[in-house]
């Protein structure tokens, strides 16, 4: 089974300071795909924890529907996302609830699972996703979007 795995953080503040994300997809060969980026413009008021979470699902599952994967298994530490992408949780926030319909479009798709891990299952995502804050904070990454590494 191919697994995937997403991250996202917004510091030093929550909303409004920088939101970045991580992901990696380990592969059935043994590889792995991975991918960090900056969610939205630093310091914005759309910089929060959960876009950056759901902006590092999306990326994930693009580049996992660009390696034509199916069936993943898709795992995160953020309860609300998880569980908003189980049906648990209904969206009710503006700025989420397109990032939420574009993950469910690519999880059905691609005929993926949503589970949620602790945060200690999730470390290589998570340590991408502060490589990236790493990389705004010196200036060497500002453009919005998905990078693959």
């Amino acid at each position: 089974m191919i697994l995937g795995y997403f991250d996202g953080l917004c510091e030093p503040k929550n909303p409004g300071g920088i939101a970045t994300f991580g992901y990696v997809i380990f592969l059935e060969d043994g590889r792995t795909v991975k991918g960090y980026g900056l969610a939205s413009k630093p310091y914005s008021p759309d910089s929060t924890n959960n876009v950056a979470e759901y902006t590092g699902l999306i990326c994930l599952l693009e580049e996992m529907k660009r390696l034509n994967i199916r069936n993943p298994l898709i795992r995160g530490d953020s309860q609300l996302v998880v569980r908003q992408l189980k049906g648990e949780y209904k969206v009710k926030s503006k700025r989420i609830l397109p990032l939420y319909v574009r993950a469910m479009e690519l999880l059905n798709e691609l005929g993926g699972k949503v589970e949620w891990v602790p945060r200690e299952q999730n470390k290589l995502a998570d340590e991408l996703s502060r490589v990236a804050y790493e990389l705004v904070l010196r200036g060497e990454l500002n453009k919005v979007g998905c990078m693959n590494l």
